[in-house]
């Protein structure tokens, strides 16, 4: 059987597509399948340590049937440890793992392989640490390969085993992001997850929600900012994620991008606060994650002492005028606040008025937001 080149070439640029969009697998191992003459298609990546499936289906089996072989006979599987320790991406056809002895007297092959009809199995084991890794094709009769058939499952297999390692890459990633916004999601705080690519590997419910009320976009799968200085922000906190990858030259230190934090105003008039965390994995860019919080102002507790006088020394504030600070962050009217303190009214005023000049504030509104986003940026 004569293969087209040019069609594989594009076969291998989806291997790539689907690497970063899961459901694009099968459709293009199905290409390949066709291309070669194979009618089934085996991709797998077993967690070793978990004892469970990544990845992996058996296309043309029954999901219930694949499911019986990964549980049942894949522990038993006397092919396993042969084609473990195979060199990474040799292809091995069929006699490779097993004798025709073996084969036949072999429950797997009785029970499982001859009723869902694969024969001729080709493929090769794809090394990737921690996990069991393996692509192979398959045919309805025991009709083997032809060397050019096989020269074209060689061709493909690096261009396989890099994307199967980039998914792995992302669902980590996904996971892992899945596991941090749980942490916030009960408290109203949306959260977004960005691989260091800058592809939004997740978005919670309540980061959903800010998107459509306006707070950010999504472009192309890709984070974006009306405002400004928070896009500036977030380039600068994905860069310095980055630093964990050394193929990746940002000119920023490791870890730059902590505690990095903005504020806005979203279309409604809220106060949101963004807080760029990073989440590095030291070996390397793989399981490396930023973590992006939005957290509604409004619902954040009142500013405590501490927090209100790291304010007060940011701006030179006296302690008067700290406690001053305190009453409006706690919504105390001034009279009351006044009358609490024992002081006259004007003096509390004249106390507010210094507080406005020293830190820039045009109205008592305006100061309040200045104080919510202090707080948020400093200690949250």
């Amino acid at each position: 059987m004569t293969v087209d080149s040019d069609r594989l070439d594009r076969i291998v640029t989806r291997f790539y597509e689907a690497a970063i969009d899961p459901d694009l697998w099968r459709p293009v191992v199905n290409d390949f399948a066709q291309l070669i003459g194979a009618v089934s298609t085996h991709v797998m990546a077993f967690d070793t340590a978990r004892n469970q499936e990544t990845f992996g289906f058996l296309e043309t089996v029954d999901p219930v049937d694949y499911e019986t072989y990964v549980h049942e006979y894949l522990p038993h599987d006397i092919r396993v440890p042969r084609i473990r320790s195979a060199p990474v991406g040799k292809i091995l056809r069929d006699p490779d793992f097993w004798s025709d002895e073996e084969k036949l007297a072999s429950p797997i092959f009785n029970e499982f392989f001859v009723p869902s009809r694969i024969f001729s199995i080709t493929g090769a084991q794809l090394g990737m640490e921690g996990h069991m890794t393996w692509f192979g094709v398959g045919r309805t009769e025991e009709i083997p390969f032809s060397a050019q058939e096989v020269s074209a499952i060689a061709r493909v297999m690096p261009n396989i085993r890099q994307a199967i390692r980039i998914g792995l890459s992302f669902w980590h990633e996904r996971s892992n992001g899945r596991v941090l916004s749980d942490l916030w999601s009960n408290a109203g705080r949306g959260v977004v997850i960005v691989a260091p690519t800058g592809l939004v590997t997740h978005v919670n419910a309540e980061a959903e929600a800010m998107r459509g009320a306006g707070v950010f976009r999504l472009n192309r799968n890709r984070l974006a900012f009306c405002d400004n200085r928070l896009a500036h922000e977030y380039t600068l906190a994905l860069a310095a994620l980055n630093v964990s990858n050394p193929q990746v030259s940002t000119g920023m230190r490791p870890g730059a991008a902590s505690g990095m934090a903005g504020a806005m105003t979203a279309p409604d008039g809220q106060q949101i606060g963004v807080r760029f965390l990073p989440v590095l994995d030291g070996g390397g860019a793989r399981g490396s994650m930023l973590v992006v919080l939005f957290v509604p102002l409004s619902g954040e507790p009142e500013p405590g002492p501490a927090e209100i006088a790291q304010f007060g020394g940011l701006f030179g504030l006296t302690a008067s005028e700290q406690d001053v600070i305190g009453a409006i962050a706690g919504g105390i009217d001034m009279a009351d606040y006044a009358r609490a303190r024992g002081i006259a009214l004007d003096t509390a005023r004249k106390h507010l008025k210094s507080v406005l000049l020293k830190t820039g504030s045009r109205s008592q509104k305006a100061l309040v937001r200045l104080i919510e986003r202090f707080c948020f940026m400093r200690l949250r």
